[in-house]
């Protein structure tokens, strides 16, 4: 990571569920650890973080964090990391996937007060629909609210739905 710093690298993107022992953190604890002696790592780097895991019957999916579940555990990534002074908050909480259960009246309550006490800067959210993307942004315009500022979405020769799902309503017309 040092090394990436060094050619000009800064995005670290983790969550709880990369690593080997999913839901664990294994990757937060690592960046954790290296923000952990010091310096300006931590001000050089712009840190993104995902969802958690809800477990729904037999089987786990990564869904939108429920704004109630995201205050009432205190935002774990934070306290996960040794050093909790090194890493005190997250420049950018991605939603991952949608809780359709959870209305984005409520999420962005949520992440409104998470922004006010500094544990987020901003938000963005990972593989969202584009009417999703919608729904939100409009869900937030109404609350004086930015709302997401980024999307995460697969991509690549073999895959590129985005460009007609997801690139129109987040308001990209053209690649530059």
């Amino acid at each position: 990571m040092d090394r990436a710093l060094e050619l000009g690298i800064n995005f670290f993107d983790t969550a709880d569920v990369y690593g080997w022992k999913q839901g664990e953190g294994v990757t937060e604890q690592i960046i954790g650890r290296w923000f952990g002696p010091g310096g300006d790592r931590r001000e050089r780097v712009v840190l993104a973080d995902q969802g958690l895991r809800k477990r729904w019957s037999h089987t786990t999916v990564l869904i939108l964090i429920a704004a109630r579940a995201f205050r009432a555990q205190n935002h774990p990534r934070v306290r996960r990391q040794p050093a909790p002074a090194a890493n005190d908050y997250i420049d950018l909480y991605q939603m991952h996937h949608i809780d359709r259960s959870c209305p984005f009246d409520e999420i962005w309550q949520a992440m409104e007060t998470l922004i006010a006490r500094g544990k987020i800067l901003h938000v963005g959210s990972s593989n969202f629909a584009g009417w999703d993307i919608a729904t939100a942004q409009h869900t937030a315009a109404s609350r004086h609210f930015v709302g997401l500022i980024s999307e995460q979405s697969v991509y690549s020769l073999e895959n590129r739905m985005v460009e007609l799902e997801v690139l129109p309503p987040a308001g990209i017309t053209a690649w530059a």
